[in-house]
């Protein structure tokens, strides 16, 4: 596809209102993947450690800081959240298939998916609504 340098104003008004409609579930699908990865570590791992929160705060890290972009709207924090979001597929691939941890596995490589087509068909939209019109 060429890049396009102008759109008209019915395809702006289009892009701006898949824009609005979208960034709710994006969010949502963001905190969903922070809610479940601290519900697996916090409540239903049985890991013994004396501080939990050490290890939830270097795992939830990258999605804490990538919850601006998506809150925020804009196209380079979609496009970060795109990124950080195929760390969270990724073990969730490799969680599924283990025996015991199918369930965090599953979950996770499901809302890690959502989150990147959501951030990259978000930043496409906001990019493609932020051209000047013709």
């Amino acid at each position: 596809m060429a890049k396009r340098f102008s759109i008209t104003q019915q395809e702006k008004k289009y892009y701006k209102t898949l824009c609005q409609s979208y960034k709710p579930v994006l969010i949502l699908n963001h905190l969903g993947l922070i809610s479940v990865i601290s519900w697996w570590h916090l409540v239903l791992s049985e890991i013994s450690l004396q501080h939990p929160l050490m290890l939830l705060s270097a795992v939830l890290l990258p999605l804490l800081l990538s919850l601006w972009g998506s809150i925020n709207g804009s196209y380079k924090g979609a496009i970060g959240v795109c990124f950080i979001s195929l760390f969270y597929f990724t073990s969730g691939v490799t969680h599924w298939f283990h025996p015991t941890l199918w369930p965090i596995g599953m979950s996770e490589a499901l809302l890690g998916a959502g989150l990147f087509c959501l951030g990259l068909l978000y930043a496409r939209w906001k990019g493609l609504s932020d051209l000047p019109i013709t």
